[in-house]
């Protein structure tokens, strides 16, 4: 009987609103209404008079399906839902795309190989082994928040630092994040003089419920726009940036290149 009750008493709100009018109804026409107003408020005293029949008809069609009918059972713990799901994996367009970077520069392939040289002397559009002695020194691979990867040592700090924020002010997303790559030793897709910041285990390739993202489609899934803030804070350049959208591509800016430079995380000779 809880919707039979709720509805009764909406019911009973609804007649003071009825009387009121009534009696507004009768003190205007006396004295100040015009015609017109005195349309106005009928109209709205048979509106009301309306609602209140169609609920006392609702309450009675209640009453008449039984107890079983109206008997709702609850539970302690809800249910769990897809709801964060479909909101996380949810396609959006990137909204200003060519300015989510602010305050960063892309680390290019030339300025990556000016840094550390080029990762191996013989690259092609397929993933190779990494044969700079230096840059194959600071490889590891490891387990970082929800994904694991392969990449240079100071990078995997800097993404479980991100990984640990992520997990903090958006755990649903953080459970929902999976990995499409991470070092991958070639040139960029289509190029045959560009190194790939992949080469050098600077970038990883992420999406939400292993959902990869469509390339150069100027969209992205809604759980990479937020992903995207925090590793904007800590210094990653998001893909979604480039002339050609790659929006599951996050890299390493020069930015954060440079600082490693500056605290001797990087090597000297480098």
């Amino acid at each position: 009987m809880k919707l039979a009750n709720i509805l009764l008493a909406i019911a009973i709100l609804l007649a003071p609103a009825g009387w009121y009018l009534a009696n507004m109804l009768f003190f205007t026409t006396t004295k100040f209404a015009d015609a017109g107003q005195v349309d106005a408020l009928q109209e709205q005293l048979t509106a009301l008079t309306i609602d209140f029949n169609n609920l006392q008809q609702q309450v009675s069609l209640l009453d008449q399906r039984g107890p079983a009918a109206q008997t709702t059972t609850y539970s302690e713990t809800p249910a769990a839902t897809d709801g964060l799901a479909d909101i996380f994996a949810q396609v959006v367009l990137i909204a200003d795309r060519r300015n989510v970077n602010d305050g960063l520069t892309n680390s290019s392939s030339s300025y990556l190989t000016g840094i550390f040289g080029p990762p191996r002397e013989d690259l092609s559009q397929e993933c190779q082994p990494m044969t700079n002695p230096i840059l194959k020194d600071m490889v590891v691979t490891r387990s970082v928040g929800p994904v694991r990867v392969t990449m240079l040592e100071p990078a995997i700090v800097s993404l479980q630092q991100v990984f640990k924020n992520v997990q903090v002010f958006e755990p649903e997303l953080y459970s929902r994040i999976t990995s499409a790559g991470s070092l991958c030793v070639r040139l960029i897709r289509g190029s045959e003089t560009s190194v790939s910041t992949h080469a050098y285990g600077l970038s990883v390739d992420l999406n939400i419920d292993g959902q990869l993202d469509v390339l150069g489609d100027d969209r992205t899934q809604l759980g990479l726009t937020i992903l995207a803030e925090f590793f904007n804070k800590e210094g990653w350049y998001w893909g979604a940036g480039f002339g050609r959208e790659d929006s599951m591509h996050f890299q390493v800016s020069r930015e954060k290149i440079e600082t490693w430079r500056r605290l001797g995380q990087i090597p000297e000779g480098m």
